[in-house]
């Protein structure tokens, strides 16, 4: 059975609606209207006593932020390095954008509507993408581990598309001048490191995070064991195999770091993205080649795009690549139209005297 009661504030006048049904424990709620009132009410009493009724106030005593928290310390932590440190950034963006003051509770899909229009005045799709997925799965998470009453408000919100086909990559001309720039930085490093993206497509930081454990240069292999997906071995090019060889300490230790700074302070520095040990020699180095459109991604791009152009097959490119589904490698082979011309010209005179 419900109650109405009129509570007179000195600017106003609520409503507290209490439910009470035998056997059942009361559940209150204030309102601005009677009308809000009884609705909520009747609502309330008709799905306790068909079973459905879920009790919201957990989930509206947890901030938003608090939520994030827990998520952070309970699930971001069981993550690979590089998603760890992106849920870090996302959760530091949601909190700034919705406030620490906000429940759970309260996050629906108009409010992320609203969030969606101003964040993404001042971010990629690609940022704004990362930062609703994390939302998504914290309410997944919280309904089916934590107990929480809630629905995940994510998918009933339009998304901006992300464009994920930008694969540019290097002609031999544009790599070779790359090179020959790298091998002047200051960062000794720098020539190796680039050497080895282009040679074996491994992304920026499995390169740029390895230790001299993970590397077996008489059987030409790397062991990538922090990745993106699962542990995968990698082949090494000659020419990658010598250039690694000609940087190994004469006494290296198994855990000591290829590119990364040898003292761990340092090191620990940039482990979560060990790539941004070269952002800042790759910058100069490709402005210097004339490449100020050039990624440090894109030299992943460039090798597999060349390993098409030697014949290398989808499926082996895949697995080199660490791409769990063909359709990611799919996206190189639009780039070799001027390849496959070259091709079909072979037969141009088939059938011809």
């Amino acid at each position: 059975m419900a109650r109405i009661q009129p509570r007179n504030g000195k600017t106003r006048t609520t409503y507290t609606a209490t439910v009470r049904v035998k056997g059942q424990p009361s559940i209150s709620r204030t309102f601005d209207t009677k009308g809000e009132a009884k609705s909520w009410a009747a609502e309330v009493e008709r799905q306790i006593r068909m079973g459905r009724y879920q009790d919201v106030r957990p989930a509206e005593n947890l901030t938003f932020a608090d939520a994030l928290s827990q998520y952070l310390a309970r699930v971001s932590t069981t993550k690979r390095p590089n998603s760890e440190s992106r849920d870090k950034i996302s959760a530091k963006a949601l909190i700034a954008g919705f406030g620490s003051d906000i429940s759970l509770a309260a996050i629906n899909p108009q409010r992320l509507a609203e969030y969606r229009d101003k964040r993404i005045q001042t971010v990629s799709p690609s940022t704004f993408q990362k930062e609703f997925a994390l939302v998504s799965h914290l309410f997944n998470v919280a309904r089916r581990e934590w107990g929480l009453p809630v629905d995940n408000p994510v998918p009933q919100v339009r998304r901006p598309k992300v464009d994920n086909n930008r694969t540019r990559f290097l002609t031999k001309e544009e790599a070779q001048r790359l090179l020959d720039v790298a091998k002047t930085s200051r960062n000794t490093k720098l020539y190796p490191y680039l050497l080895l993206l282009m040679h074996t497509g491994m992304r920026p930081s499995e390169a740029a995070g390895l230790q001299w454990g993970d590397v077996d240069l008489d059987g030409r292999l790397v062991k990538l064991q922090v990745t993106k997906t699962d542990m995968r071995y990698v082949p090494l090019t000659e020419m990658a195999e010598n250039v690694l060889r000609s940087i190994r300490p004469k006494e290296a230790q198994m855990e000591t770091y290829v590119f990364l700074p040898h003292s761990s302070k340092e090191a620990r520095k940039v482990l979560d993205i060990p790539c941004n040990h070269f952002k800042r020699s790759f910058g100069t180095a490709r402005k210097k080649a004339g490449l100020d459109d050039l990624h440090l991604h894109d030299l992943r791009h460039t090798a597999a795009s060349h390993l098409l152009m030697a014949g290398v097959d989808i499926r082996t490119l895949a697995e080199i690549l660490g791409h769990k589904t063909m359709q990611m490698v799919q996206r190189y082979t639009h780039l070799l139209n001027d390849h496959k011309l070259k091709a079909v010209d072979r037969i141009n005179s088939l059938g011809l005297e």
